[in-house]
């Protein structure tokens, strides 16, 4: 299926200087990856299917208040250890993805940006039909943003940003100018990691990724400590903002309300329209998350291109020393928000407060250490003699990332929604977790079956026909199906 962890990851034939980019073969992937991503896919599928029985307005408020005992617990445990880690950990696989295209391009001399930006508007696609057509917690479409801000960054070309300059201005007249602001900031962000990454050696890569995505929230420790040691200058509460405070957390009420009746008792006709409407009003917050996106694709690509990803098991050593620092502090960082977030519960009136910036903050830096951490342990296991035979399943999963992380949305919605099955608010947590782990089994089974008559998911040869502009081979002919590759291993 695949090369082993210790093969090159980007292959340097010789071509012409005019050739064209082509999809990956299967003899040019690595194999541990693809069960980080089948591991990643069983992450955000726990994550997400608590939100296909709760109204995902709620996201970010931490656990369910009106939970107990082991529902509870289990809650806490997905809050701690799941919530927040593996969209990152996707993030920082999309910027592996990204370098490793960019190198084979590179190699072969082929034209690079034409084809990813056909990929990136190829993903969007995906994003915004998934979102309308299926479930609104769709994250494709917010890698899009994020993804167009990563080639932007490497390409640092005077057109890319002429290309940027009109897709902001198009952007914010499309959603009457209420995205402007974020994207602008977002345009901002990007032009001084274009502007430092420049000429800089590609450690930078990993130093502005994660300085990048910790600056807003140490900044929001810091802000929450001065509010906090000095109250008076936190400016008080005026009669008209209470106000405005108790509309928005009456219309935070009635927003909840309708989700619940969509989800329990509309038609799947109903659904779409309604999902459709909010689809142009939340593009603004996708913007947002590629705030948080964004920073993990340079990380993911320094190290490719530090040439980390080639050789993983020869840096063994500096995995194990990620591992052992990121996983007890990132935890620590995630528990103690945890511990603190029942004491200031979020109304969702907003306004400035310190403890739920302070939070929020400890929350997020938890789970950009507690990414990084799984990742390094997750290519400690894989590529470990008995990891990489008995882990080889998630390969399967992981090849067909984009297939799955679909087909385990259409499932759930068939499974929880009123015009499916109808078990929207009946499962206990616990019975999600079983309801997760034996879709995932299917998933598995359904991807080796797949795969050995196939080369690519059917949603990854799609992808690949609208990147390349060309009809990929999709049945296996000369090529070994992946079963007995790993047979060979």
């Amino acid at each position: 299926m695949e090369q082993d962890s210790a093969t090159p990851v980007v292959p340097a034939p010789a071509s012409s200087p005019h050739a064209s980019l082509t999809p990956i073969g299967g003899g040019e992937r690595i194999t541990a990856l693809d069960k980080i991503r089948g591991f990643a896919l069983l992450g955000i599928a726990a994550m997400n299917v608590e939100w296909f029985t709760r109204p995902i307005s709620e996201l970010g408020r931490g656990v369910d208040p009106s939970l107990h005992g082991v529902d509870w617990l289990v809650s806490w445990l997905v809050y701690v250890l799941v919530q927040g880690k593996f969209w990152t950990l996707f993030s920082l696989l999309f910027g592996i993805g990204f370098a490793v295209m960019l190198g084979r391009a590179e190699d072969r001399g082929s034209a690079f940006v034409t084809p990813y930006v056909r990929r990136i508007i190829g993903l969007f696609l995906f994003g915004a039909m998934h979102y309308i057509f299926i479930w609104t917690g769709d994250i494709l479409h917010e890698y899009a943003f994020a993804a167009l801000g990563l080639l932007l960054i490497v390409s640092r070309s005077w057109k890319s940003w002429l290309l940027i300059l009109v897709s902001v201005v198009a952007a914010g007249v499309a959603l009457k100018l209420k995205a402007m602001p974020m994207l602008i900031a977002l345009c901002v962000l990007v032009g001084l990691m274009m502007f430092f990454l420049h000429r800089g050696s590609l450690a930078r890569y990993r130093k502005w990724g994660v300085t990048v995505y910790c600056l807003p929230f140490v900044i929001g420790l810091i802000v929450a400590a001065g509010l906090t040691a000095f109250p008076q200058f936190k400016p008080g509460e005026k009669p008209e903002q209470a106000a405005q405070r108790q509309e928005r957390v009456q219309e935070r009420a009635k927003e909840r309300a309708e989700e619940i009746r969509i989800y329990t008792t509309a038609t799947y006709t109903e659904s779409v329209r309604h999902r459709a409407a909010q689809f142009t009003e939340h593009l603004p917050q996708a913007a947002g998350l590629s705030f948080m996106a964004l920073p993990m694709f340079p990380i993911g690509f320094w190290f490719v291109r530090s040439g980390i990803v080639a050789r993983l098991r020869e840096h063994a050593g500096l995995f194990r020393r990620l591992a052992a620092w990121a996983l007890p502090i990132g935890l620590g960082m995630t528990v103690l928000s945890a511990w603190l977030l029942p004491t200031f519960p979020n109304d969702g009136g907003g306004g400035p407060d310190p403890f739920r910036m302070t939070v929020g903050s400890l929350f997020q830096l938890g789970a950009l250490l507690l990414c990084l951490g799984y990742f390094a342990g997750l290519v400690l296991v894989t590529t470990s003699r008995w990891g990489a035979r008995w882990l080889a399943p998630l390969a399967y999963a992981g090849r067909m990332a984009l297939s799955n992380y679909i087909l385990a949305s259409v499932i759930g919605t068939w499974f929880f929604s009123g015009y499916g099955l109808g078990f929207y608010g009946q499962v206990s947590r616990p019975g999600q977790m079983l309801f997760v782990l034996a879709v995932f089994v299917l998933q598995i089974g359904f991807s080796y079956l797949w795969l050995q008559k196939f080369r690519y998911g059917p949603l990854e040869w799609l992808w690949r026909a609208i990147t390349y502009w060309t009809l990929p081979p999709m049945r296996r002919q000369a090529e070994q199906a992946p079963s007995q590759v790993m047979a060979a291993r």
